[in-house]
């Protein structure tokens, strides 16, 4: 049997290699299975929206209005579900303005927003009968009547009607607002009443507040109120008067008596300024024009100072117009009048006369003199001649220094009660001894000086109590038990700088500028210009001490060159002093051992206490010894620089013949036992050259 597998027909196939490409086959999707992933979807979002969204509650002034969220939102009866963040919103509704603004979502599940619209304004109609009347709300002018009255805010008003010759008409009315019209009826009560007008004579004008309203007699309107009720009538004065009559009546003003009108006299003097009387009163002064009665004589006085009196009569008719013009005679008296220097200028009453000495003849009331002449003081005052008697005025005018030292006292205190003398010496003199002066010292070289600047000096050197105004902690300590530190003995163990600082203390508290310079508490350098408190500097002293009032150097304070001193004449190292220092005066006792009180001896030809002896003092200057030579030093201030100062004057506990002499001279700079100091300044110069 043959086997049917066998028995069909081969056949071709396409070879597929194993490693080629797989075949793709389509797998079909159902729509109904995309429409339920596109729901999951929205659901997925809905839900997750919902997680992060926060409910907002919007309460809303007026509750209709309709309010509107920008942006993703989900709105549920009041709440509106919202992301966080800034969203813009809206709100309208009638009879408001619209509102937009932007609320800001915050993280709480629950907030609430108020939205409150401003209403629109109202409007208020206006009618009346009567025109113009003038409307004022809450009592500003914002229109008139009849008419509309716009943009008036919603709530209650006080509105008020006003017309001229009317009652005013005040109202409270509740304005609706809302851009809605509310209207309003507006009477006005009349507020005049009738008066009736006569004049003697009559054919007057009437005037009823300022108008014209006809002639005499007559029946006008005038306000209850009150109206100004004016009368003219050529010839006559004008009669003016504040008139009421009450509203709705009728009254009768009593007859109006016009009385005949004033003539006008125009008065005028030479020279004017006349006093004018007219019948003894007073009108004014010329020129001036004054009303009188008219027909009848009338006396008019004309007084001016200096002049005669003069007297007249006028006389006008009924508004009529007359002039009186007059000479006023003067009165003259003289003055003879002598100036120093003769080239002066003399001027009077602000007019120039001849220069120098004359004989003013002048009216006799007060005139302004005044005597002036370049690089001289100005002299002004009044002067008054008299006719009766003949005056001299002598005037001596004062150089511009002259006059400016007139001004500058000879004695000034400071504030801690230190007295300073004014020097000017515009001298020169020598500085330092000569070679053969009996106890000259090596440092004592002679040198000619000028001094030109004045200057004021400490007439008693500076004491304890004084100086603890500046620091109340100081204290001038003792020696072997004697006490140097009473409130009144000179203050001693000071140095240079602190004598200088406290200067500049003392200046400050007087209002002057500083003298010293000074950085971290030393003095650096000091400012010439100035004219605060200072030390005087060496030959300030020198001359103060030494110059006598012919110019002639004393070797010593008691007048004579003859040593030991005849009598006591300042505290030196006498008796008292025998168990401190080891050379004393013998046969001398001054009374005290060291230090004595400031000013305890009589003061020197300059009327200075103490410049030698009781303590040796202090100056400005740095110390040294050169010699100057050549032409006189001005007002020298000493070397630029330095590490000592000097040290003029001898003191409690100095008896040598060459202590004892004006000219000795010492230099230190800390302080001690022997040394204390008195200030000095200069004045406050501000010379102005002619």
């Amino acid at each position: 049997m043959v086997d049917e597998k066998q028995s069909r027909p081969l056949s071709a196939i396409e070879f597929v290699p194993l490693d080629g490409p797989a075949v793709r086959r389509e797998i079909g999707v159902s729509p109904v299975y995309v429409g339920l992933g596109v729901v999951l979807v929205l659901a997925a979002l809905s839900f997750a929206f919902l997680l992060a969204a926060r409910a907002v509650i919007f309460r809303v002034d007026p509750a209709a209005a309709s309010v509107t969220v920008s942006g993703l939102s989900f709105h549920i009866g009041d709440n509106y579900l919202l992301l966080r963040g800034t969203h813009p919103v809206s709100a309208e509704a009638d009879g408001y303005h619209p509102l937009s603004t932007s609320i800001e979502v915050t993280g709480e599940r629950t907030q609430e927003v108020e939205l409150v619209l401003e209403p629109l304004p109202g409007k208020l109609d206006v009618r009346s009968g009567l025109d113009g009347i003038e409307v004022f709300i809450d009592g500003e002018a914002v229109g008139t009547a009849p008419g509309l009255v716009e943009d008036i805010q919603r709530g209650p008003h006080i509105v008020e009607f006003r017309k001229h010759r009317y009652f005013p008409l005040q109202q409270e009315i509740e304005i609706e607002g809302l851009g809605r019209s509310q209207s309003v009826e507006v009477e006005l009560e009349p507020a005049w009443g009738q008066m009736q007008i006569s004049t003697v004579p009559e054919g007057a004008e009437v005037l009823i507040d300022g108008q014209r309203v006809g002639n005499t007699p007559l029946a006008t309107e005038v306000l209850e109120t009150g109206s100004q009720l004016r009368i003219a009538k050529s010839g006559y004065k004008t009669w003016e008067r504040q008139v009421s009559v009450k509203a709705g009546s009728i009254e009768t003003h009593p007859t109006i008596e016009l009385v005949v009108a004033d003539g006008i006299v125009d008065i005028s003097t030479s020279p004017a300024g006349a006093h004018v009387r007219v019948d003894g009163e007073f009108r004014g002064t010329t020129p001036v024009s004054v009303g009188v009665s008219p027909l009848s004589e009338h006396r008019v006085e004309l007084f001016l100072e200096g002049y005669s009196k003069a007297v007249r009569t006028v006389q006008t008719e009924p508004e009529g117009h007359s002039s009186l013009a007059l000479d006023l005679v003067p009165i003259i008296g003289q003055i003879r009048l002598s100036v120093t220097p003769p080239d002066a200028e003399v001027v009077v009453d602000g007019r120039s006369r001849e220069p120098g000495s004359q004989t003013l003849a002048l009216t006799a009331r007060d005139h302004e003199l005044t005597v002036r002449k370049a690089g001289y003081e100005t002299r002004t005052l009044t002067i008054r001649p008299r006719s009766d008697l003949d005056q001299s005025l002598d005037i001596r005018l004062l150089t511009l220094e002259q006059a400016y030292w007139a001004t500058r006292p000879p004695q000034i205190t400071s504030s801690v009660g230190a007295s300073l003398k004014l020097f000017r010496p515009a001298d020169t003199f020598t500085m330092g001894a000569a070679r053969r002066e009996p106890g000259r010292r090596a440092n004592e070289a002679e040198r000619n000086v000028r001094l030109e600047r004045p200057f004021y000096l400490g007439t008693r050197e500076i004491s304890n109590g004084q100086y603890r105004r500046w620091r109340s902690d100081h204290s001038s300590s003792s020696v072997r038990g004697q006490s140097l530190d009473m409130d009144d003995q000179p203050v001693v163990n000071v140095s240079w700088n602190e004598a200088a600082l406290f200067c500049n203390w003392l200046s400050r508290s007087d209002g002057l500028p500083p003298f010293y310079l000074e950085e971290e508490g030393q003095v650096t350098g000091w400012n010439p210009d100035s004219h605060g408190y200072r030390l005087p500097t060496e030959a300030e002293w020198a001359f103060a001490a030494r110059i006598g009032p012919q110019g002639d150097a004393m070797m010593f304070p008691w007048g004579t060159e003859e040593y030991p001193p005849p009598a006591v004449v300042e505290n030196y190292a006498g008796q008292g002093a025998a168990d401190i220092v080891t050379f004393v005066l013998s046969n001398y006792n001054d009374g005290f051992p060291v230090t004595a009180p400031v000013g305890s001896f009589e003061p020197n030809h300059n009327g200075l206490h103490d410049m030698s002896g009781n303590v040796s003092e202090w100056v400005n200057d740095y110390f040294e010894i050169r010699p100057v030579r050549g032409e006189p030093l001005v007002d020298p201030t000493g070397p630029d620089a330095g590490n000592r100062y000097v040290i003029r004057g001898a003191s409690w506990a100095r008896a040598s013949r060459s202590e004892l002499r004006l000219a000795f001279r010492s230099e230190g700079s800390d302080g001690n036992s022997e040394t204390g100091f008195r200030i000095a300044r200069y004045v406050d110069q501000a010379m102005v050259e002619p």
